[in-house]
């Protein structure tokens, strides 16, 4: 009975994942960068606001930054422009 009973709450669980909607339809998010006399408007869709803030700093980082190094304070002032988007 104890086999039984942990076979169908086991089912359940693995079944309930499958009722939950992967695809569901993002919003389209517009994220503005602007460092120096350059300006990057990045559009995003996302579920969240949070997970398109997230896709689109990181571009934005790998935009400004480019191939090459960088010295830390350029790289703490690409961080400080993707980190605070216009509208």
């Amino acid at each position: 009975m104890k086999q039984i009973l942990t076979i169908l709450i086991f089912s359940f669980y693995c079944n309930s994942f499958a009722w939950t909607s992967h695809n569901q339809p993002g919003k389209d998010y517009v994220f503005k960068f602007k460092m120096a006399d350059q300006t990057l408007e990045l559009k995003e869709q996302a579920i969240s606001y949070e997970d398109a803030y997230e896709k689109a700093a990181k571009q934005c980082f790998q935009y400004f930054k480019g191939a090459a190094k960088v010295s830390e304070n350029v790289g703490l002032s690409i961080i400080d422009v993707c980190a605070n988007p216009r509208s």
